[in-house]
């Protein structure tokens, strides 16, 4: 069972590394707080965790939003991170915004808008 196990993370990479979800999290609870630094720290230690577990287009997804300028370029990075962490298995639930036709993952409960801070609240569970 334990040749087994192994097998599986090395094949699967991110099934080897849970930190993604929680480096995720960090991001967009971050852009809830429109908080520019702590978006571009976050991002870019989840970019880090990426690249480690051989995941390249989360890693490239992740780090322009780590290099974003501003809340506006982050938000826009943050949405194409999202499409690749939603391809991910074992991932939280989905959420999108049909206003903003954008998705991104959170943990089912209120809802948490990281697009546009006066939409915070808006969105709706897509799948779990």
């Amino acid at each position: 069972m334990k040749t087994l196990i192994v097998v599986l993370a090395l094949a699967f990479p991110v099934l080897a590394d849970s930190g993604l979800f929680p480096k995720y999290e960090a991001v967009r609870q971050a852009l809830l707080k429109s908080s520019l630094p702590k978006v571009q720290q976050s991002a870019a230690a989840l970019a880090a965790d990426a690249q480690a577990a051989k995941l390249t287009t989360v890693a490239d997804a992740a780090q322009a939003v780590a290099v974003a300028k501003n809340l506006a370029d982050a938000r826009r990075s943050f949405a194409a991170l999202s499409d690749e962490m939603i391809k991910l298995p074992g991932r939280p639930a989905v959420y999108h915004c049909s206003m903003l036709k954008k998705s991104w993952l959170q943990a089912k409960g209120k809802v948490g808008n990281p697009y546009d801070a006066s939409m915070a609240t808006c969105g709706e569970l897509k799948t779990e």
